[in-house]
């Protein structure tokens, strides 16, 4: 299929506040309340005007992980690079071009507008990444085609050689799946703060809502086969953790594979091939089920070729993968030399660039280098579903999900779209027990019905239960 033009007539914002059901403990920060940032672009698609979607939640101290920001200032610089990619993409947009030419331009303004303001390229190319993924979801819309669809027949027009000089004349197909994934096993994150024993919860902090809340009670309620497990850079406290992780595991799920997500705890590799020495010596059953290793270096030092032969020695025993170090186009590639492995895929971080990097490491060698799914807590309906329908074209078969964990099923939307999910979705939700959840049977989740028009959303918004984002403020979120 030729490639499709496109024009962009207007973007704006609206913003929803959600509070968590527990709180999310990972890295430097505590989340209990959070808002989504939705981007709603209309959009002239071969002459058929048409509506286009993206959101996602804004937490603290993942983008930019500076000790001297609060959140506030997180949420402001996610806001400010928002706003900049609205506005570059828009005069890029104003006359008819195909996606990838609106896309390339626009990605390069919005990260020289975060220039600006000395914020980093991760940060920055989150606003470009809600307007990606609003003009791909309004492109399906306006042609009736899926997210595979419109990768596969290249109706986007990427040109992956002008992000990588190697992959010149690689086709996007060659990063998919020969068909979408219709279902998807969950990698069940454990936080820093999560409970792993019903018993070990403080009474006072017991949940009575109708899910799961200590580790045990996932793996026995919903099969959870795959876990993410944090460390903390805290030795003793790791070791305590994984110790008795490692006695579950042994008792209630014998087949269970993890990963170990690092979040940038480590200055060093000396510091972190301590913590895989005691787990290889003291934990070899728990050792035998790791399957890769993520961000354990904070992302100063992660590419830093001093440190080559630590990475690479660490890399020898158990896969690494960079996640926070991902801040440009280049930088997977930059990581494979250096003896890195692996890279997630974020929607926040875009789709254009995981598709480029999934390409490469097809082109390499697909038996040593690989993209993983890891999460944001991404959130019904925009995030989740844009999301999943993205690693499913990818053909990712385990991806980590907590939104479900830290938010109380579908609460935080409106009775509209509750409706809604239940209806379009009902292969991923269902009404149980006075609570309208995500379904999750022996740790995977069915997700054939994201496979219609746009990105995978499949539903009406409700803009009318959020808040426009000039009529928002950080004070709401409480």
């Amino acid at each position: 299929m030729n490639a499709s033009t496109m024009r962009i007539d207007s973007a704006d914002f609206y913003m929803r506040n959600v509070r968590t059901r527990m709180p999310f403990k990972y890295g430097l920060a505590i989340l209990t309340s959070v808002p989504i940032l939705h981007a709603i672009v209309n959009v002239t698609v071969e002459g058929k005007r048409v509506q286009g979607i993206a959101a996602d939640i804004l937490p603290p101290k993942w983008f930019d992980k500076d000790p001297e920001k609060e959140y506030e200032d997180n949420i402001k610089d996610l806001l400010f690079c928002a706003r900049a990619a609205a506005r570059v993409y828009s005069a890029v947009g104003r006359s008819p071009n195909t996606f990838f030419s609106i896309w390339q331009e626009g990605y390069e303004a919005t990260l020289a507008a975060g220039d600006t303001r000395h914020l980093n390229h991760l940060t920055a190319a989150h606003g470009s990444s809600l307007m990606e993924r609003a003009l791909i979801d309004a492109c399906g819309r306006g042609l009736g085609r899926t997210y595979f669809q419109l990768v596969r027949d290249n109706t986007l027009d990427l040109n992956l050689g002008c992000l990588h000089a190697e992959l010149a004349g690689v086709s996007p197909a060659s990063a998919l799946a020969s068909a979408p994934l219709t279902s998807i096993a969950i990698r069940h994150t454990v936080g820093l703060a999560d409970p792993i024993y019903r018993g070990d919860i403080p009474a006072e902090e017991v949940l009575d809502d109708g899910l799961p809340q200590a580790l045990e009670e996932y793996i026995s309620d919903q099969g959870i086969a795959f876990l993410k497990v944090k460390v903390s850079g805290d030795m003793d406290a790791d070791r305590e953790r994984l110790r008795a992780i490692a006695v579950l595991l042994d008792q209630r799920a014998r087949s269970c594979q993890i990963t170990l997500d690092g979040n940038e705890q480590y200055r060093d590799m000396d510091a972190f091939s301590m913590l895989l020495d005691y787990i290889d010596e003291e934990l070899p059953t728990l050792w035998r089920r790791i399957l890769y290793v993520e961000q354990p270096l904070e992302r100063s030092v992660a590419l830093n070729s001093s440190l080559r032969e630590g990475i690479a020695a660490a890399g020898g025993r158990k896969p690494l993968l960079i996640d926070e170090s991902d801040g440009d186009i280049d930088t997977f590639a930059q990581a494979m030399d250096l003896g890195y492995c692996g890279v997630s895929s974020k929607a926040c971080k875009g789709l254009v660039k995981a598709i480029a990097n999934a390409a490469l490491a097809h082109r390499r060698d697909a038996t040593r280098y690989f993209l993983t799914g890891e999460d944001l807590m991404n959130l019904p309906v925009v995030p989740l579903h844009q999301d999943l329908v993205h690693v499913a074209a990818l053909g990712i078969r385990h991806v980590e999900r907590n939104g479900h964990h830290y938010v109380r099923g579908l609460d935080h939307l409106s009775e509209r779209e509750r409706t809604a999910c239940l209806s379009q979705h009902s292969d991923m939700y269902a009404y149980r027990d006075g609570l309208a959840a995500l379904v999750i049977e022996r740790g995977q989740i069915a997700i054939d019905s994201l496979q219609h028009p746009g990105l995978g959303v499949g539903l009406d918004t409700d803009i009318e239960a959020m808040v426009p984002l000039d009529d928002w403020s950080f004070a709401q979120l409480g």
